[in-house]
């Protein structure tokens, strides 16, 4: 069967990685002998020509979608163009969005969505496409919503179980993706080395998604799929994983195969400080990571309990200092507007932010809850003594205010997140100052250059700066780098360097024209 899935874009300039949801799937679909396609359109703006086009060419039997809440409109608007392409093909919706908000996904895609794969969706795509070929019914089907045309009823089917064995799991067919562009933007690339999360923060819907019970691969699966991405030519990865230092055993060995092999790779994580010792620490550095993520959540005690984060203050500067004697970066993630969230409690979480940066040099940053569905904080908002001030999930970004506490107006909230934006803004514009005086070296100096080049590749890549040219001379990059500074205002010696770069790596293409050459965007 011939399977066309779609990621959207983000509507905001999130930094891209290669992910590997949709991978996954199309994976375990191709290994049942399945036709796949993935349009990603993660590094490109969403228009109806790039989605008619690829359904025309590939003429997909059925076609699925994944989505988390921050770009589910635009999954939205991906579905009713595949409905006005193809009135008759099966359209099906994945990813944590659908499976929280079944009955409200069908009633808003009324007649243009049949089918919601609830949960993680590699077993359950593949029994749907078989039910679709006839091979079993579709009623079987566990893990699946399906919406009955004529009466317009939702039905679901006995939930699917969690895989609890991943190393059955084909590795991601990281192919289909448009791999170029990644490596033009000079992105990370995903992998996942578990599954799962035991903890209970309310603001969080992974336990619900991938369950309480963490699953584990075997690290030297992990570290060759690390390998093999190095040699497709990234440099650095993220790993994934809800909470990567949990469980020390699997940790240990996942660093060990990486120190073991001198894989040279750097990665980044995600961790809890009170995972945090100084052996996980070193162990880390040898191993190639560069920086930790950290959910420090609030800066007050009280609401930190309230949203049961189960952690302490001291317990976040003990781990961001050893972090810091390590050479690793460390960011602490705060979010703002939780239950018990005040004036004060606002307060005393921009003076924690504030010292952590004094005192060990933590990059921090601000997001405005936003209570997604199938979170404990907004099932239970009234008992947490939450407002949910709107449903429109184009505010759902951690950038709007879409809830009030009895404390905090979503003013001041509001306020505290515009001043870090600010912050940000001034800070770049220092670091242009510095780089201009020659007073940027080492890391703070790639960081700086990376940023620039990322800035110019957004440019090209959303505002489709390269699609809108006419025909070129072919005389190599030369005119096309002149476009390119005429069109974003970067700097001659910059443009030229990019373009060079992405030339060579294949991302941008040269076709024949009777009247030069026209340059795009390679699509793998």
């Amino acid at each position: 069967m011939r399977v066309l899935l779609i990621n959207p874009s983000y509507p905001f300039e999130e930094f891209p990685r290669l992910l590997v949801t949709l991978p996954y799937v199309a994976a375990a679909l191709r290994a049942q002998g399945h036709e796949v396609e993935i349009l990603d359109l993660l590094l490109a703006r969403t228009t109806a020509d790039k989605i008619e086009r690829r359904m025309q060419r590939v003429r997909p039997q059925v076609v699925g979608i994944t989505s988390v809440t921050l770009n589910h409109h635009i999954a939205e608007d991906i579905a009713r163009i595949v409905r006005a392409v193809d009135p008759a093909v099966p359209i099906v919706m994945g990813g944590p969005h659908v499976s929280f908000e079944i009955e409200g996904s069908f009633r808003a895609l009324d007649g243009a969505l049949d089918y919601i794969a609830i949960g993680e969706g590699e077993h359950t795509m593949v029994e749907l496409v078989s039910a679709l070929e006839g091979r079993m019914d579709v009623r079987d089907v566990r893990g699946l919503a399906a919406r009955d045309p004529a009466t317009g009823k939702v039905a679901r089917n006995a939930p699917r179980p969690l895989e609890d064995d991943l190393d059955t799991l084909p590795e991601p067919a990281r192919d289909l993706m448009p791999l170029s562009r990644y490596l033009a933007f000079d992105s990370h690339a995903s992998v996942v080395t578990s599954r799962g999360c035991p903890y209970e923060c309310i603001f969080c819907s992974a336990p619900a998604w991938t369950g309480r019970k963490v699953r584990y691969r075997t690290p030297a699966l992990c570290v060759d799929e690390i390998e093999r991405l190095s040699a497709l030519g990234f440099t650095e990865i993220t790993i994934e994983d809800d909470l990567f230092t949990l469980y020390r055993k699997h940790f240990l060995a996942v660093c060990g195969e990486m120190i073991e092999r001198k894989t040279g790779i750097r990665w980044n994580a995600f961790s809890r400080v009170d995972t945090i010792t100084p052996e996980i620490v070193n162990t880390m550095a040898e191993a190639g990571c560069q920086a930790i993520c950290f959910g420090v959540e609030s800066g007050n005690q009280e609401v930190l309990d309230l949203v049961k984060k189960s952690s302490n203050l001291a317990k976040v500067k003990a781990a961001m200092r050893m972090t810091q004697e390590v050479g690793i970066s460390a960011l602490a993630s705060f979010i703002i507007g939780l239950p018990g969230e005040t004036a004060e409690t606002l307060r005393k979480t921009v003076e924690f932010a504030n010292s952590l940066r004094d005192e060990f040099g933590s990059l921090y940053g601000f997001h405005i809850l936003a209570p997604f569905p199938g979170t404990e904080v907004r099932d239970r908002a009234a008992e947490y003594g939450l407002e949910i001030l709107n449903s429109d999930w184009r505010s759902y970004d951690a950038n709007h205010v879409v809830s009030r506490t009895a404390g905090a107006d979503p003013a001041a909230i509001q306020a505290v997140a515009d001043e870090y934006e600010d912050t940000i803004a001034r800070y770049v514009e220092y670091q242009d100052y510095l780089y201009a005086k020659g007073r940027l070296s080492g890391y703070e100096e790639k960081l700086y250059l990376r940023r620039r080049r990322q800035s110019l590749l957004w440019k090209l890549l959303l505002d489709e700066v390269i699609e809108q040219m006419p025909a070129l001379p072919a005389d190599g990059v030369e005119t096309l780098c002149r476009r390119v500074v005429e069109a974003t205002g970067t700097e001659p010696a910059l443009a030229a360097e990019e373009i060079e770069r992405v030339v060579a790596l294949g991302a941008l293409v040269a076709d024949p024209a009777p009247d030069g050459v026209r340059w795009r965007w390679a699509e793998s």
